[in-house]
């Protein structure tokens, strides 16, 4: 299946939610978050859950979260529970790298926060601006 937007292809699942894309792209090995306008703490959860429910993606998960056009309807106290979420999808895999591209100060305060603290045996976090630089990290072993 080809998204021309994005001028890529991708297999199933994909989730369409208020501008929210969720789909693994086949040809890089990555599953991919676009995600445009304002992303709530129950839609970051729900990322989680997402991957901690489903059984198709690969037991050696990249994730590309593209917020670059985002904005984060997060507190700072709700990071704690992202921290969790992310912590409940891990056993489910063999090792979990997750880059975010983010644009925005506030954004950035946030999801480096969350860097900082969700540190995991078989889990990486790492913010970029750079969807090339993301790329290149998710794909380093």
């Amino acid at each position: 299946m080809t998204f021309p937007k994005f001028g890529l292809n991708f297999s199933l699942p994909e989730i369409c939610l208020k501008c929210k894309i969720l789909y693994h792209n086949d040809q890089l090995n990555i599953l991919q978050t676009k995600t445009g306008g304002e992303l709530t703490i129950e839609e970051i959860l729900g990322h989680y859950n997402e991957i901690r429910r489903n059984d198709t993606y690969p037991r050696d998960l990249k994730v590309l979260i593209d917020c670059r056009l985002t904005r984060l309807a997060v507190k700072l106290d709700d990071v704690e529970k992202i921290i969790e979420a992310a912590k409940s999808a891990i056993p489910k895999y063999k090792r979990m790298k997750e880059a975010i591209l983010i644009a925005a100060p506030y954004e950035t305060v946030i999801a480096t926060l969350f860097e900082q603290n969700a540190r995991f045996e078989n889990y990486r976090f790492k913010v970029f601006n750079s969807e090339n630089a993301a790329l290149v990290w998710l794909n380093v072993d």
